[in-house]
């Protein structure tokens, strides 16, 4: 029998959306599933509320709607899902995406060969305005794969779970760690995949499971965010912030369990700096540069491509240096593995 599969969506405006996604869970046509919407007592609760009515009018049974009486920020109420959510799995979405076709009979179909697996990441992609106009593709590895449980594993998620969309949790396993601790760090889902990577399998999904919509972020409405982010765009200092949270989760991992991840997390994120760099690309060159002096007095100073990143952004602009990495991707149909990170075994 295949699991029971939570769809986990925190929302908080962009009730535009909301339609769009649910169709997109709905035409999946899987057995078993509910949708979890937990509505974070945003301005247009009235209109993400109108939204899920009309398919309940329709006859739609399985959307589970909850309304936040304050507005708890993006980590806690990504915690809340797992709580409100019934099933074997929690599928994470933002209000924004959209799953590909298919995408919910292999996840299902993958877990119920390997139970033993308690994260599961995919491969994903990005647009701008029309969903059929895919700007890229995100392959981690060349094929689906599984990783066995430890601390080599979790260095390979470490990064690899910064969007949320497409995202498989073990509902019980998540619950069983949860804490508040990491709240306004936009990376309780890192957390919950390090904590349970230690003890359980990892799995990498090839197929395409689902696309994000490019748009402005809505972060810096709760007291957890306020003063680290400004809704509707990530500043310099916002995503600086977010590289420390990164970091400080790394670090509590190993004063938790006693283990050596943080040399190698840091490695590994400074191997694959571009994103970052290429995030605040397009600002006047004194506040790049304060940003990329930032970077490397966080740890990222002794990586060679952090540098080579730099300066190709600065020589070439953002927009060729752009071009060459969707050329790339297409060309080399998966991400180059850079500081011998675990490939885990294919399936």
């Amino acid at each position: 029998m295949t699991p029971k599969l939570s769809i986990c969506i925190p929302a908080y405006n962009r009730a535009q959306y909301l339609s769009p996604l649910i169709d997109s869970i709905l035409s999946q046509g899987y057995p078993n599933i509910e949708i979890v919407i937990s509505e974070d007592n945003s301005p247009e609760r009235h209109r993400i509320s109108e939204v899920v009515e009309e398919y309940k009018n329709k006859g739609v049974d399985c959307i589970r709607y909850f309304e936040n009486d304050t507005t708890h920020g993006f980590d806690s109420n990504l915690r809340l899902l797992f709580v409100r959510a019934t099933g074997d799995y929690c599928v994470m979405m933002g209000n924004d995406d959209l799953l590909c076709p298919g995408a919910l009979k292999t996840i299902g179909n993958l877990l119920t060969a390997h139970p033993d697996v308690a994260v599961a990441i995919r491969s994903y992609g990005w647009f701008y305005e029309n969903p059929s106009d895919i700007a890229q593709v995100v392959h981690y590895f060349p094929n689906t794969c599984i990783f066995p449980p430890g601390e080599d594993t979790v260095v390979t998620f470490f990064r690899r779970v910064g969007v949320l969309a497409g995202l498989v949790f073990r509902r019980e396993d998540a619950l069983a760690v949860s804490t508040d601790q990491f709240d306004g760090t936009l990376y309780y889902q890192v957390y919950l995949a390090a904590e349970l990577l230690l003890r359980a399998h990892g799995l990498y999904i090839d197929k395409t499971i689902a696309i994000c919509r490019e748009g402005k972020p809505d972060f810096g409405h709760s007291t957890a965010e306020q003063g680290k982010f400004q809704p509707g765009v990530y500043t310099s200092d916002a995503r600086i912030e977010m590289i420390r949270s990164l970091l400080r989760i790394a670090e509590y991992m190993d004063a938790a369990h006693q283990c050596k991840m943080y040399t190698r997390i840091l490695k590994d994120l400074g191997n694959y700096s571009y994103v970052y760099l290429s995030f605040q690309a397009n600002l006047p060159f004194p506040e790049f540069w304060r940003y990329y002096r930032i970077l490397g007095e966080i740890g990222f100073d002794h990586n060679l491509l952090f540098h080579f990143y730099f300066y190709g952004l600065v020589i070439f602009g953002k927009a060729r240096c752009e071009s060459m990495v969707k050329f790339l991707r297409s060309k080399l149909r998966a991400t180059p593995r850079l500081g011998g990170i675990s490939a885990g075994t294919p399936l």
